[in-house]
């Protein structure tokens, strides 16, 4: 009985395993993103860099939170592997319809319904790897925050590879570079799903997938009883029939949750515990996903041409993954978070006058350049330490048989925060927009 409840050491592979759960988490949605010029070749008529954000998080927000509201709706297994799956299928989808219907109104309504159901997958594997990820020590879920960084990267530096290989071009370099760059990102996933399919054998992987799902199979046969215990026989009285209802009424208080470890949480009793976690999660998406990348995009560096806005992105990302590992170096608290994601406010000011000198001022293109990159460079390493702090710490507050739940909800907010911020960069966007000079 020792050596089965004896905590096994982390290997090498699980690191492996972690790294791939955060890059498939967000793989799909950074590889659509990173190529929204090739549907936009097709349906400018929609415009893609506007609406697909849009139509993805209909379902993308409504499922995730129906997966932290309902515990336990899908196993874990089916869950993840559904994700990986259905990301391949809609890479090969989406790409496959924008270039043989056309630019026609099937070929918009198709689109926009493939990226609404695609909004589906992503809250299976974005909520399914924050929850699966949320039963681990903080080592994994800092490695797994990092995969989420290094998925971004990869696309990144596909898409460089792609732009300096591709010898064609107009119509055909965008469609012969998006095959390639969809192709290579399929094959990454694959590599994903065969990690998963794996970690279900894994010593370490399983030892603690066992402990959450005990505690949560140990909470439901302990309620069952309580319940058979409460529940009135042909002959309770009327007065033992009312002390009944009101015990299992009871079951749902939030007082009676803090002192019996046995009820399963709430949402609400999950969101008590850790609210100002979930509310920094939502905030530093905000800041980020208002500036970025919309305004940021909208400048100029060093006159690159085509490997502007890849450059940009590159910087972002690569510095969002260095955020995330710096946290492995620092002591977690939730001043030093809070300090970091509001902080970052002020970069609403900085990007944007940068832009303003750029255009209306006439500042040096080598020196705007330089401040921008600066800029991009801060916003992402506050959000990568911001975002894995956050995570981090909710899971430390967080009891062993909730840990599930609380990786769930901080998922969740980090998604309803990606959404809002992208409602904001409508107004940024356009602020951008009120004194950039119009094209002749």
């Amino acid at each position: 009985m020792e050596s089965a409840s004896k905590e096994p050491q982390s290997r090498f592979i699980n690191k492996i395993i972690f790294l791939s759960f955060g890059i498939a988490s967000l793989l799909g949605w950074n590889a659509l993103l990173t190529k929204l010029d090739f549907f936009d070749h097709y349906l400018e008529d929609i415009n893609p860099f506007k609406s697909f954000a849009f139509y993805n998080y209909i379902l993308n927000i409504s499922f995730q939170f129906l997966l932290i509201w309902k515990k336990n709706l899908f196993p874990f297994k089916p869950q993840l592997i559904a994700g990986i799956v259905g990301t391949i299928i809609f890479l090969v989808a989406l790409p496959l319809s924008a270039s043989t219907l056309g630019d026609n109104t099937l070929n918009k309504i198709i689109t926009i319904i493939l990226i609404i159901l695609m909004g589906f997958i992503n809250a299976l594997t974005s909520g399914g790897f924050f929850a699966y990820s949320g039963l681990f020590p903080l080592e994994m879920i800092v490695l797994f925050t990092v995969g989420q960084g290094i998925s971004a990267v990869l696309v990144n530096i596909l898409e460089y590879i792609v732009l300096a290989s591709v010898r064609l071009e107009g119509e055909d370099k965008i469609v012969v570079s998006a095959w390639i760059f969809f192709s290579f990102s399929i094959l990454i996933l694959i590599f994903c799903l065969i990690l998963l399919l794996y970690s279900y054998k894994d010593e370490y992987c399983l030892y603690y997938l066992n402990k959450g799902n005990s505690l949560d199979n140990n909470n439901k046969s302990k309620n069952s009883k309580q319940l058979a215990l409460i529940s009135p026989d042909e002959n309770s009285d009327k007065n033992a029939d009312e002390k009944n209802v009101q015990s299992i009424k009871n079951l749902d208080d939030d007082e009676n949750l803090d002192t019996n470890p046995t009820v399963e949480r709430s949402f609400l009793y999950i969101f008590k515990k850790i609210w100002d976690l979930d509310l920094l999660a939502c905030y530093g998406y905000i800041v980020t996903f208002g500036l970025f990348p919309g305004v940021c995009l909208a400048q100029k560096v060093f006159e690159l041409g085509e490997y502007n806005s890849v450059t940009i992105i590159f910087t972002y990302n690569l510095f969002d993954t260095i955020g995330r590992f710096l946290v492995k170096l620092m002591k977690p608290t939730k001043f030093a978070n809070m300090i970091i994601l509001l902080g970052r406010t002020i970069l609403f000011f900085t990007i944007i006058f940068n832009h303003y000198c750029q255009v209306k001022l006439g500042s040096s293109l080598t020196f705007t350049s330089i401040y921008l990159l600066a800029n991009v460079a801060i916003l992402g390493v506050t959000n990568g330490m911001g975002a894995t702090l956050t995570f981090g710490l909710a899971s430390e507050v967080a009891e062993d048989e909730i840990k599930k739940q609380t990786g769930g909800s901080i998922g969740f907010f980090s998604i309803l925060g990606i959404f809002l911020g992208g409602c904001l960069a409508f107004g940024t966007v356009e602020i951008i927009d009120s004194y950039t000079p119009k094209k002749q």
